[in-house]
């Protein structure tokens, strides 16, 4: 039998990406996608560059230009969703909702992709909205027992949790009889505080230097 044609534009690693992917998905795709999934990838890793830079925004163009050419459910859908999460994570505090927002889409694509969840986690886990980071920390914990940064953010959710009063067994949260649900605060709120408290650290840091 004769070799397989190789398509134009597309080298070796694409083939063996878009194996993977057809093996998950009903229906290959005919050569036109596939076309524009290798250009997609050229686009991510460019996003990836910029991004190693510290240039959020740079990456987060790339990373937009690639996902419109990405069938809605092909897995690089989640792979994109969850840098662009990382990317406003990177921006600061004041973006965590938007990357929530990817890390929501990326799962709809992998609900069990365990770096969107633990992206989420910390982001709730920063806006204080720590019984939604408890949920996230369980799911990643369930598909990566052993994962460290896991374990070691839920150490510290489940402590300020029981500073607030509740008890937490395992990743269940029970509250005691007298138990009064403090006022949440608004984002805004959230953010001065966080910032407030970074200034404080770095003025502590020049003090002592």
């Amino acid at each position: 039998m004769g070799k397989k044609k190789k398509q134009v534009g597309e080298t070796s690693e694409d083939r063996g990406n878009h194996k993977k992917v057809e093996d998950k998905s009903p229906n290959s795709y005919d050569n036109d996608t596939l076309a524009f999934i290798s250009m997609a990838q050229e686009l991510k890793d460019e996003g990836n560059k910029f991004f190693q830079k510290r240039d959020a925004e740079g990456a987060l163009v790339k990373y937009e230009k690639a996902l419109k050419l990405l069938p809605r459910n092909h897995v690089d859908v989640s792979y994109l969703r969850s840098n662009m999460a990382a990317c406003y994570m990177q921006m600061g505090l004041g973006e965590y909702p938007r990357a929530i927002r990817e890390c929501n889409l990326a799962l709809e694509v992998s609900p069990k992709y365990s770096k969107a969840l633990m992206k989420r986690a910390r982001c709730h886990e920063a806006l204080n909205r720590l019984d939604l980071a408890l949920k996230d920390l369980s799911a990643v914990l369930k598909i990566e027992p052993n994962n460290i940064m896991a374990l070691e953010v839920l150490g510290k959710v489940k402590h300020a949790l029981e500073d607030r009063g509740l008890i937490v067994n395992d990743t269940e949260i029970e509250l005691p009889p007298d138990y009064v649900e403090p006022p949440a605060l608004p984002l805004e709120k959230v953010v001065k505080q966080k910032t407030h408290k970074k200034k404080r650290n770095k003025e502590k840091v020049k003090a002592s230097d």
